[in-house]
């Protein structure tokens, strides 16, 4: 049942309706919004089109299809104002044009609560508020499925700023299908078979997001305490890759900057102490004053002290966690598989990659030693640079001591 543009049969707009398209065209041109490209102008046109199908098939009164076609019109302009609260949105909007307009309280305060229990969950307690219903999903659901639902993820994403993921967007759409309930005799008729075909297509065609409806087999322990069980029974997100980029980037970085580090302090300390060396083998220097040995001396020591912890900090370190009995190997770092054979490696790996937990908690106490090593650097590398500090103060004033005792 696919229309190609809206078609109003004939004595459903009266003058107040053909005031409200005008002001709701004018609104929807005003306040216009990029973003919104499923919730916009031809959404409410369709609406409204399907709305008056409805009311002819069904005999409604004619205030009360009035007031189910205002209610189609005015039911999505609140994403112009309020994409957070739309519905109540939409309802102050409609309320403020239909005083304007000089209706009645009785029809306002009917239009108001036709949008809100229309768009609300449960059942609709009107038949206008029904009419609605049918109709909304009858066009967002069955006859612009297809055309339109992908509309819908582009404009969550547009006004999130974040993308959807895939197994996500599925079950949201699965769910919606399942929860779509008409309630008029027209629409139960000819828009419920349809439905529900659609939902046996999408079952067939997206099985494994089906499949994560029902609860998983519980799974032999590998070594865990239960932690990392949430992430293992949902698709891997957006979110927890980043988690992972971030801190794995983040520690290599911090890696990298104590090595450059280490490496300063190696080439400073290396050229100092051969300095060194050299003034306290000059024998006219130490012949004049022998007090500059000592100066000369404890600088070597200091620049010596200084150098072995810059060594040690930049000198390979591999962590080599060897697993206990019953837990499964980690291949994520070179350290912990080196002791495998090929077959164990891959057969590891096989199992790492489809268990979501043991991939998470691998990935976890991996970061976790590699903050080990990193913590072992900077602590060697403070020493360093808080050693060669205080031994060149140190040497300065002995230098300065020796200069004025030998006078």
């Amino acid at each position: 049942m696919k229309k190609s543009e809206p078609v109003f049969p004939k004595g459903t707009d009266s003058p107040l309706l053909a005031a409200a398209r005008r002001h709701l065209l004018q609104l929807w041109n005003d306040q216009h919004d990029a973003r919104l490209v499923f919730h916009n102008f031809a959404q409410a046109a369709g609406v409204a089109a399907h709305v008056a199908e409805f009311l002819e098939q069904e005999n409604l009164p004619e205030a009360a299809g009035e007031v189910a076609l205002l209610s189609a019109w005015f039911h999505n302009v609140g994403y112009l104002y309020d994409a957070a609260r739309p519905v109540e949105a939409g309802a102050i909007r409609a309320e403020f044009f239909l005083a304007e307009q000089g209706c009645a309280p009785d029809k306002i305060q009917q239009v108001r609560q036709c949008i809100t229990a229309a768009l609300a969950e449960g059942r609709p307690e009107t038949p206008e508020a029904c009419t609605l219903s049918d109709a909304l999903r009858a066009y967002d659901w069955v006859d612009t499925f297809d055309a339109r639902v992908p509309l819908l993820r582009l404009e969550r994403e547009l006004l999130s700023g974040h993308p959807v993921n895939d197994a996500d967007w599925a079950r949201y759409v699965d769910d919606q299908l399942r929860q779509c309930r008409f309630f008029t005799a027209f629409a139960k008729t000819n828009y419920e078979p349809v439905l529900a075909l659609r939902l046996l297509e999408r079952r067939s065609t997206f099985p494994a997001v089906q499949a994560t409806d029902s609860p998983e087999p519980k799974k032999p322990k590998t070594g865990g305490s239960g932690r990392f069980d949430r992430l293992a029974r949902r698709p891997l997100r957006s979110s927890i890759q980043t988690y992972f980029r971030a801190n794995y980037g983040t520690h290599i970085r911090l890696s990298a900057i104590a090595d450059n580090k280490a490496h300063i302090m190696i080439s400073v300390n290396s050229i100092l102490l051969s300095v060194a060396i050299s003034l306290l083998t000059y024998q006219t220097l130490t012949n004049r004053n022998p007090l500059y040995v000592l100066p000369i001396i404890m600088f070597l020591v200091t620049s010596l002290a200084s150098l072995i912890f810059a060594v040690l900090s930049s000198r390979p370190r591999v962590t080599n966690v060897v697993p206990v009995s019953g837990q499964a190997p980690n291949p994520v770092f070179f350290g912990n598989f080196v002791h495998l054979s090929l077959d164990q490696y891959e057969a590891a790996t096989d199992a790492m990659l489809r268990d979501g937990r043991l991939l998470f908690g691998n990935m976890a106490r991996d970061l976790y030693f590699l903050g080990q090593v990193l913590d072992k650097k900077y602590r060697l590398l403070t020493y360093s640079y808080t050693v060669f500090m205080m031994g060149f103060v140190a040497t300065v004033g002995a230098f300065i001591g020796a200069y004025f005792l030998g006078e």
